[in-house]
């Protein structure tokens, strides 16, 4: 027969089944292969407008290419820099309020719409930063089922706002301001046996950008105006001062696609959709309200279309990406 202390013991870690499930599910998702159809729609909607079958997959190719870039920076990580799990509020209803601010890059390629050869497209490589700012607001404390498990179902509001530098000179039109509302529910919060588990559900608005212009001899000109639906789950635990934490995401793109191409009519797809994972990872340095955080992560490359492979842009690469953060916790 168990005594007392052992099933105390081992309730814990019965408790962090649900977490541990939920991580496993959004990992799950996160692996899947992602569908190249609205690509090579796109693609077969510019062929029939009379453009060629290499120029067509090739701007389709691109469009992919920014939508995921300008995504992937609109968000980034985890939602709260530096934070596995939710906040909780301070006093009876006073909420939590922690406001941060995060400096992003991400090592972009895109097919180089200025190159004047008749083959594929070299392959232009940039960095691009991007700046954003965060709140979030610890609304319920969550569930403590016993007395080392508590917030289950704990709850944040989240919000932020940012503005990615797209390169003029690499043949963007311009910055792009993006702005992000969602929640997080905590799974787990941290203790000295758990740490800390969090789920998050956000949806990001950034604005078009275009990349090419046929005015100034490019080969196309490609304008994306998306919007992203994000998933995160975060677990981490701070060691004394210093706190790890680690994440995937699961990002799913949406909106319009427009490609110009010389001498074949504006194609436009309202439904540009696409998907893919990332993955992620975090250390921090806390001083009482004040953390400092850095995070690196990589998300996934999209699928290629069959007419544009071996070629010097490959679309199914992965992307690197990484932020330096600083979270003030009132």
């Amino acid at each position: 027969m168990s005594s007392r202390s052992d099933r105390s013991v081992a309730a814990p870690h019965r408790s962090a089944l649900p977490a541990v499930w939920a991580l496993g599910a959004l990992l799950a998702l996160a692996v899947l292969p992602e569908a190249a159809a609205a690509q090579e729609e796109l693609a077969t909607a510019c062929q029939q407008a009379g453009g060629s079958t290499l120029r067509c997959t090739e701007a389709a190719t691109t469009a992919r290419a920014v939508q995921g870039h300008l995504g992937l920076m609109s968000g980034l990580g985890s939602e709260v820099p530096g934070s596995a799990g939710t906040l909780g509020r301070r006093l009876g209803t006073t909420p939590r309020i922690a406001v941060s601010g995060r400096v992003g890059f991400t090592d972009v390629g895109v097919p180089d719409p200025s190159d004047a050869g008749e083959g594929p497209a070299r392959e232009a490589g940039f960095i691009l930063p991007s700046l954003q700012g965060q709140v979030a607001l610890g609304l319920f404390d969550g569930f403590s089922p016993m007395p080392t498990v508590g917030g289950v179902l704990s709850v944040d509001l989240l919000g932020s706002a940012g503005v990615v530098f797209f390169p003029k000179g690499q043949g963007f039109d311009g910055s792009v301001t993006q702005l992000s509302f969602g929640a997080r529910v905590g799974l787990l919060r941290e203790s000295f046996t758990l740490p800390g588990v969090a789920v998050s559900l956000t949806r990001r608005l950034p604005g078009p950008v275009t990349l090419g212009a046929l005015t100034a001899g490019d080969r196309a000109s490609v304008t994306v105006d998306p919007g992203v639906t994000s998933v995160r789950a975060t677990v981490g635990k701070d060691l004394l001062s210093v706190g790890v934490l680690a994440g995937v995401g699961y990002d799913r793109y949406d909106g319009d696609a427009i490609l110009r191409l010389r001498d074949v009519p504006e194609v436009r797809d309202d439904s540009f959709t696409a998907s893919r994972a990332l993955f992620f990872g975090g250390a921090s340095l806390n001083f009482l309200i004040l953390q400092l955080s850095a995070e690196l992560g990589w998300a996934k490359g999209f699928s290629a279309l069959d007419a544009y492979r071996n070629v010097p842009y490959d679309v199914t690469g992965g992307t690197l990406y990484g932020s330096l953060a600083f979270r003030l916790t009132l």
